[in-house]
């Protein structure tokens, strides 16, 4: 694949490092000359120093080549502005946008950039996933559903039963089951056992249903 990165910062850097060695086309640009210069001595790629937001810069990254473009520099405005012209008049097929400050998400997706992905968020999720018994994989449709891993203990309401007796609620999907070193494909008869990792794809405001499922009971009052 041809993709052109917009912001050579850490992410950017993080990002092109990589892609490099799966054998992708990389165009790395960014506006600051010593950022550029420090590139050109640690890449194998094209390095370009300009404004991501140019039309000739990103005319000169080969943009209108583009299979993917990675809008990631540290300002929003930024990324906004080049997600847009890679969009709208480059037509690139596939086009990610950092997002800063997780409060510009909504105005990302008014004006359809779609495919974004909030640093901050994914910072604090990864923090959020050390909790408790579920790790939060993927958000979708502006967190409209999630792709959430769940563990099944013993003493798990939904373990030792059939998937299709296991109560969950409408919008929740179980797509695999990971038993041991194997991944299983589920239907409704496909019992779950302790120690199975379960993912699903779940609307988010049916999270708090499901966690009930996985999650053993707590029992409070005087011993």
């Amino acid at each position: 694949m041809y993709i052109v990165i917009i912001g050579a910062g850490r992410v950017g850097r993080d990002l092109a490092q990589l892609l490099l060695p799966e054998g992708h086309d990389v165009v790395l640009v960014d506006r600051s000359e010593e950022v550029c210069e420090n590139l050109t001595r640690t890449f194998d790629a094209l390095i370009i120093c300009g404004d991501g937001t140019d039309l000739e810069y990103l005319k000169d990254a080969g943009m209108n080549k583009a299979d993917a473009a990675a809008l990631v520099t540290g300002d929003d405005k930024v990324n906004l502005i080049a997600a847009q012209l890679c969009q709208k008049l480059f037509k690139v097929p596939q086009v990610i946008a950092r997002v800063n400050e997780p409060k510009n998400e909504g105005v990302y997706a008014n004006l359809g950039v779609d495919n974004i992905v909030s640093t901050t968020r994914a910072s604090a999720m990864q923090i959020k996933n050390n909790f408790g018994d579920s790790r939060t994989i993927l958000t979708v449709g502006g967190h409209e559903a999630q792709l959430i891993d769940f563990d099944v203990s013993d003493k798990s309401p939904i373990a030792h039963k059939k998937i299709k007796n296991a109560g969950l609620p409408k919008g929740a999907i179980i797509v695999s089951v990971m038993r041991e070193d194997k991944t299983l494909i589920p239907d409704g008869e496909t019992m779950l056992k302790p120690g199975d990792i379960v993912t699903i794809l779940s609307r988010s405001y049916v999270l708090k249903e499901i966690k009930k499922a996985f999650q053993e009971k707590k029992r409070f009052g005087i011993v």
